[in-house]
């Protein structure tokens, strides 16, 4: 098989199911992506000493290498579904738990780009006085229900037309929350079988041009 990340991920994954649960075994699995995943994925000692502070790890780390160098070279392995999407689920929950910065686990993903192609294909459908109202309404939601004043500043800054969209720092709770209430100025505008048809497209087309699991638009999407 070739040795994609994602393979690569899957048979780390595979192993480390079997003796990892809960949060050791999602905190392991983001050291590896964070730190690893780049790397040959024959750098298991350096991976497994940065987990030793999972109890879990610390007591079998000589048969987890074991079974992670066998697995890795194993071309016929079966292996387990690509974990990614439960570990966005859980980096989610930390996130919105107040607990993801104490955990110096994750790297907050920059969305800049993807969002950016979301919203510019969203826009470009629209004509401009619509859009104009759309961004009106956005814009009034995010600052009467809290939105992150740096997104709402972006927002702003981009909807001129004269800047980048930069929204490096910004939650994806925030970002999810941005994008509801332009979809509900475009269904307002137009109503709700074009507003749905307007934003499948813009994160589909989002969704073509991203390389990182990690800014997956379709996360946008989720409750």
């Amino acid at each position: 098989m070739t040795m994609t990340i994602e393979v690569k991920r899957r048979a780390v994954f595979t192993v480390l199911q079997e003796t990892l649960q809960g949060d050791g075994l999602w905190r392991a699995m983001w050291r590896w992506q964070n730190h690893y995943a780049q790397k040959s994925q024959f750098e298991l000692n350096g991976f497994l000493s940065d987990c030793k502070d999972i109890p879990e790890v610390a007591q079998n780390r000589s048969h987890l290498y074991r079974q992670l160098i066998g697995i890795l070279m194993d071309s016929s392995a079966q292996l387990q579904p690509d974990p990614m999407n439960d570990m966005l689920r859980y980096q989610s929950a930390q996130a919105e738990s107040g607990s993801l910065d104490e955990m110096e686990l994750f790297q907050q993903p920059d969305w800049s780009d993807v969002y950016s192609s979301v919203l510019t294909t969203l826009f470009g459908q629209l004509r401009s006085d619509t859009v104009r109202v759309v961004k009106r309404y956005a814009m009034e939601q995010s600052l009467r229900h809290n939105i992150s004043q740096e997104l709402a500043y972006a927002f702003n800054l981009w909807g001129d037309g004269k800047h980048a969209l930069v929204v490096a720092s910004a939650p994806l709770s925030d970002l999810k929350r941005l994008l509801n209430f332009i979809y509900i100025g475009v269904c307002e505008c137009l109503g709700p079988v074009d507003a749905d048809r307007i934003l499948s497209l813009s994160i589909r087309t989002a969704n073509e041009i991203n390389q990182n699991p990690a800014t997956d638009p379709r996360q946008l999407l989720e409750k």
